[in-house]
């Protein structure tokens, strides 16, 4: 045949995909015939490259994708051919490594089916390929890994010394009686991926397939070295679990570990744990001198794990027990006990101590060491080396009460817009309110010069102002320009509305698909939708009230329908309201609407030039509280004035009034003669209403639904829903919605800072709205620990609300949480029970795990608070120990240690039900111990 005809057949069989055929073919070519294939590569590879349905089989292939072991378009041809025409090794395995031949999600190639092409070349050249190819494995994963392996083992050639490839080797199939194994198996203690690629290897039934071959096939010196020299090296747990298991398999006897102790001894302290329970049975069945049993011992304390520190202390004992002498020996270890995680260490090595402590002659260390443990714990050591101690730790003494200073007057130039503390906006507006009567043009020049024209654009473009600061500096603006707000957008000239469709060009256009946005298309769908079904269903109006959707919602609906036809219900439209700039007031916490409302109101008192001489609000002590001498005098003020106060003003000062009723001041309220004043005198006589009931009622929240929590069944899904019964109306409408519970979670927060000093006598009221979606399936409303400290200078009752904002800051900014606990028990208003057994409903119920609030607890009660914490205690360990087939943890045990130091500092009496259970139970864990100690002092007779 002549070298157009091999040309032609070749060509044939890679458009046609015959891998078979050309395997068969390949072989046959003379040198010459090779060499004018390989000349017709590069054409072919550019024809291919240039048109890839040429390249793809039918199907799936055409997006080089993988359908089983079919090898995607003519990448496995191709490689066939350049792998037996190409002249050189160096330039096969180029070749064979080449981009457009190895497509990204594509499976490898036959191995069986390349081998054969290339069998036609001489066994030295397949193996310089075997051995290029092997070398340019990176990861056990790569496409060239069954192609080298099976190259090595045809041309029986040497694997070179390269550690991908044995990690490679082990995760590839195996083949029976593998020529590659006397090489790459010794290697398998060095490669640093071999552990990894074996880790599935078991010990039973029956050691598996690598277990099994390397023990076999090894001599036994050099696989113990080998383990030995691996868990040196060092890495985790699982790299190193398929050389345990050898090691174990092989089981070294006493002589074989004699040369190797020194090793075994440096795995002790920071080896992972399985090499060092290993290590720890070599070295147990060792004889060592006493310096290296004091060794080994001491690292065995020193580890983490319970239960190989636990063999350490035990080895101690029996130690200590043949030659009591060294108990000096093994101070260190005892000190290491002292300090570790685990109740049953720190117990037992307590026991070790005064167990062997006549023969301790310096119990300095000891002493030191003992302040790492409870104080039930060290207390025993003081007593027993300490001749005459007798001085137990006492609680410092709690932190008074803060006492909130006089509200300050503070003048025009400090406050908005720079600040937007709810101290600073109160001062500043009563200084405005001021200044407009007494100094209108003082007053103007001030605010001109503070809030300048720039701010105009920013502030009327705005549908809605959600903050203080920006009804403040309407407020300026209006005072400084009167009239300069352009009012609602329907006044002004209409805009054009910003279109979402994108500009393309009109190849783009040809492409269906790509003629609009789909969001907007997805948009305008969905309103044409609604619009048709509020005209053929009217019942739908009712069901859907469409004044209840946005605005442009509403807009957008009307826009595309008959303009003859009203989509309102008429029963439920509310009638329409002023315009204004209030966001939506389902949206809003109450007391957020109570303040952005009364803030419209003082602008629009502005704006009708109506601002009252003084306003009535204004406090006077930093915590929000307003004395009533001080209101009675500002209504005599705005009476004498012949101006009736702003009723949101009025409102938010009979907030700020101390609670219970006065008789003597109404009687003064009602001699003013004006309206607000007598509505000030009914307050008077009546009282503040009561605070909220709150109720916690608790839901789980199953994704695609919410439904009541079992208490049977663990699940931290749980949500809180705080509610409470109505109170008796009062008659003023925004107030009476402040004392209504919301019907849906609020979702606009952001005057939190604000609320304890709108409420500064209903610490409850503040709490319950702080409550509100606080544990819930969402992430937590925006809060902060400042909220609770605020919270916590106001005065009134607490309950249910306050405990769970407390309980909830004691999970997440732990020690943070302790000042303002210690304010609340001080006052004589902090929730102990109540926090307590939320403490502990939020540790089983929800992600907030409660072992961060252990320290914080701890951290209180040494600062005097330890009655209180107590009684926090006493309730949260009643919900939070673990119930009848639960699993007890680790933060079980450390509450019930902390219940018993604190229980001893507040000379606590008294069973807890859950704490005797536990404690009566048999067995030995740390918590079955640690609730023994409890009970025991719990119930002591003297």
């Amino acid at each position: 045949m002549t070298s157009d005809d091999i040309r032609t057949e070749i060509r044939n069989l890679v458009l046609n995909h015959d891998a078979e055929g050309l395997a068969s073919r390949l072989p046959k070519l003379t040198d010459a015939e090779r060499g004018a294939v390989a000349a017709e590569l590069p054409s072919l590879l550019a024809e291919l490259r240039a048109n890839p349905l040429l390249a793809a089989t039918v199907g799936w292939d055409a997006f080089d994708w993988t359908a089983g072991d079919q090898v995607t378009g003519s990448s496995e041809v191709l490689m066939m051919v350049g792998a037996a025409t190409i002249p050189g090794p160096a330039g096969v395995a180029t070749w064979l490594m080449k981009r457009d031949l190895n497509p990204r999600w594509s499976g490898a190639p036959s191995p069986h089916r390349l081998v054969k092409a290339v069998s036609g070349r001489p066994v030295a050249w397949r193996a310089d390929l075997a051995v290029r190819l092997a070398r340019r494995i990176r990861r056990p994963d790569d496409r060239i890994v069954p192609l080298a392996l099976a190259l090595l083992r045809d041309g029986e050639a040497t694997p070179p010394d390269h550690e991908p490839l044995v990690t490679a080797w082990l995760s590839a199939v195996g083949v029976a009686k593998d020529p590659l194994t006397p090489h790459l198996l010794p290697k398998i203690f060095e490669a640093p991926g071999a552990g990894r690629a074996l880790v599935n290897e078991t010990l039973t039934p029956k050691p598996s397939r690598w277990l099994a071959l390397t023990a076999r096939t090894l001599p036994r010196e050099q696989i113990i070295t080998g383990c030995v020299r691996r868990f040196l090296l060092g890495g985790d747990a699982r790299d190193l679990r398929f050389f345990v298991r050898l090691h174990t398999l092989v089981a070294p006897t006493p002589e074989e570990s004699a040369g190797r102790l020194r090793d075994y001894l440096r795995l002790l302290p920071t080896a992972p744990g399985p090499v060092a329970e290993l290590a720890w049975q070599q070295v147990r069945q060792a004889r060592l001198d006493p310096a290296d049993v004091a060794e080994a011992i001491e690292a065995m304390t020193f580890r983490q794990e319970a239960k190989l520190a636990v063999k350490g202390l035990t080895w101690l004992d029996r130690d200590l027990g043949h030659h009591p002498e060294r108990v000096a020996d093994h101070v260190t270890a005892l000190t290491n006990a002292y300090a570790h995680a685990s109740h049953e260490v720190r117990d037992r090595a307590v026991t070790l101590t005064l167990k062997h402590a006549g023969h301790l002659t310096d119990p300095a260390p000891i002493l030191e060491a003992a302040e790492l443990l409870p104080p039930a714990s060290a207390r025993q050591l003081f007593e027993r080396f300490i001749e005459g101690w007798t001085s137990d730790f006492a609680p410092g003494r709690r932190p008074e009460a803060t006492v909130p200073g006089p509200f300050p007057t503070s003048g025009l130039e400090s406050g908005p817009p720079e600040e937007i503390g709810w101290i600073d906006v109160e001062a500043w507006l009563a200084a405005v309110t001021r200044e407009a009567h007494a100094n209108p043009e003082s007053l103007k020049e001030t605010l001109a010069r503070r809030f300048g024209e720039h701010l105009r654009p920013v502030l009327y473009d705005a549908p809605t102002w959600q903050s203080p600061r920006d009804w403040c500096t309407a407020l300026a603006r209006e005072l400084v320009n009167p009239g300069e707000d352009p009012g609602p957008p329907a006044s002004r000239p209409p805009r054009q509305r910003p279109s979402y469709r994108r500009m393309i060009s009109e190849e783009q256009r040809a492409v269906p698909g790509l003629s609009g946005d789909l969001g907007q298309a997805l948009y305008d769908g969905m309103v044409n939708l609604a619009a048709t079904a509020f005209e053929l269903f009217p019942g739908l109006r009712t069901i859907v009230p469409l004044h209840e959707m946005p605005d442009y919602v509403q807009e957008d609906i009307l826009r595309t329908t008959d303009v003859q036809t009203d989509l309102y219900d008429p029963k439920a439209r509310p009638a329409p309201a002023p315009w204004n700039r209030l966001p939506h007031l389902r949206e809003c916490a109450r007391p957020h609407a109570f303040l952005l409302s009364r803030l419209d109101e003082l602008l629009r008192a502005a704006k009708a030039g109506a601002l009252p001489p003084i306003l009535l609000a204004t406090p006077t002590r930093a915590d929000g509280h307003l004395d009533p001498e001080t209101l009675l005098n500002r209504l005599a003020v705005c009476a004498d004035s012949g101006c009736e106060p702003l009723p949101l003003d009025v409102e938010q000062a009979l907030l700020r009034l101390p609670p219970h009723p006065a008789p003597d001041l109404a009687e003064r309220a009602k001699s003013i003669g004006s309206a607000a004043a007598a509505m000030v005198a009914r307050w008077f006589e009546h009282g503040a209403p009561p605070p909220p009931e709150v109720e916690l009622t608790w839901t789980l929240d199953l994704g695609s639904r919410v439904v009541p929590y079992d208490d049977q069944v663990l699940d931290q899904r749980g949500i809180a829903n705080v509610s409470w019964q109505p109170v008796e109306p009062t008659g003023l409408t925004h107030l009476d919605a402040l004392l209504t519970a919301p019907e849906m979670r609020p979702f606009r927060r952001m005057s939190r800072p604000f609320w304890p000093g709108m409420m500064p006598h209903h610490r409850e009221l503040a709490a319950t709205h702080l409550a509100i979606g606080l544990i819930d399936r969402f992430d937590p409303p925006d809060i902060a620990i400042d909220d609770l400290r605020d919270l916590t200078l106001a005065e009134g009752a607490s309950g249910p609300a306050t405990a769970l904002v407390l309980a909830y800051f004691l999970t997440m900014e732990s020690d943070e949480a302790v000042p303002p606990l210690l304010q609340l028990a001080a006052r004589g208003a902090l929730p102990a029970a109540e926090t307590g057994r939320l403490l502990g409903l939020l540790g089983r119920r929800t992600r907030y795990e409660a072992g961060p609030a252990l320290p914080s607890l701890e951290l209180a009660a040494k600062q005097g608070a330890h009655a209180e914490v107590w009684t926090i205690m006493r309730h949260f360990l009643a919900v939070f120990l673990p119930r009848e087939g639960e699993r007890a943890q680790r933060p079980h045990t450390d509450a019930v240690v902390l219940a018993t130091d604190i229980a001893t500092w507040a000379g606590a009496r008294g069973e807890i039900h859950e704490v005797a259970a536990h404690a009566k139970k048999r067995g030995s864990s740390s918590l079955t111990r640690a609730c023994r100690s409890l009970h025991r002092f719990l119930t002591r007779e003297t």
